[in-house]
């Protein structure tokens, strides 16, 4: 059985952020001699569309959530779930890549200074895919390890947005600098991109918290063909388990095939 292709941030990122707010001022009758005379208040102009987004971004790591990745494809598609708590460094991310006989599913725990990873694949003719073991892979952000698209990152490639416009109810798009952001999108992300890194389009929205909610990076294959790595945040405030799993789970020197390894 061929290994599977991961979820990989090999194109071109567009990103569309949301939100302008507005504020009426009311104008009542002249006051009489009663009472004080109010002072006169400009109207407020538009929130700063840039830094409705940089603020909605940081939000994201101000409490656990959960993250869906698509591709943007068809439904049924590859995808991506994760449960995150940014500040205890815990969570499970679970990715179902579907393949001619059924589906692979990599699950990737985070249990504050370990990660552990576990591959269930349709049949067992990779042995050490049998969805039971956990592969040690070391700690977070370790060197050393295979640099990949980081999901709990992600909301990060939306520091320095530029050329943002406001196109409906917290609603935006824009384009995004990406040259810097291989930590995020993995080390490959630079050559496949080039020079189109520097101004990548994007759409994003926040919510009325202003908290990031949805985000839309669009991919541009090197044959021009589009496609999008679609970001949904939601359940803010849920409580995250992640415990390591049980020593006799566990497998210490994971195989070059164990994504992360």
């Amino acid at each position: 059985m061929k290994k599977p292709k991961l979820v990989a941030a090999g194109a071109v990122l567009a990103v569309a952020v949301a939100a302008g707010v507005w504020a009426l001022v009311a104008t009542g009758d002249e006051p009489d001699a009663a009472r004080p005379v109010a002072s006169a208040s400009p109207v407020p102009a538009p929130t700063d569309p840039v830094g409705v987004l940089v603020a909605a971004a940081k939000k994201v790591d101000e409490q656990p959530y959960k993250l869906t990745v698509g591709t943007g494809g068809t439904a049924g598609g590859d995808s991506t779930v994760l449960v995150w708590d940014p500040k205890a460094r815990r969570g499970l991310e679970t990715t179902s890549l579907k393949v001619p006989n059924g589906e692979v599913k990599i699950e990737r725990l985070t249990t504050g200074p370990d990660v552990y990873v576990r591959v269930t694949a349709p049949d067992r003719r990779v042995q050490v895919w049998d969805g039971k073991t956990w592969w040690h892979v070391g700690a977070p952000g370790a060197p050393g390890g295979k640099q990949g698209l980081d999901n709990t990152k992600l909301a990060g490639t939306l520091t320095a947005p530029a050329a943002v416009k406001q196109t409906g109810v917290r609603e935006y798009a824009g384009t995004l600098d990406l040259r810097q952001s291989g930590a995020v999108l993995g080390s490959g992300v630079g050559k496949v991109l080039g020079d189109r890194a520097a101004a990548v389009p994007f759409t994003a929205a926040v919510d009325e918290q202003g908290r990031l909610v949805r985000y839309r990076i669009e991919l541009a294959s090197e044959q021009s063909k589009t496609a999008q790595l679609d970001l949904t945040y939601s359940d803010f405030g849920l409580a995250v388990a992640a415990d390591p799993p049980a020593a006799d789970l566990v497998g210490e020197d994971p195989p070059a095939n164990i994504p992360g390894a």
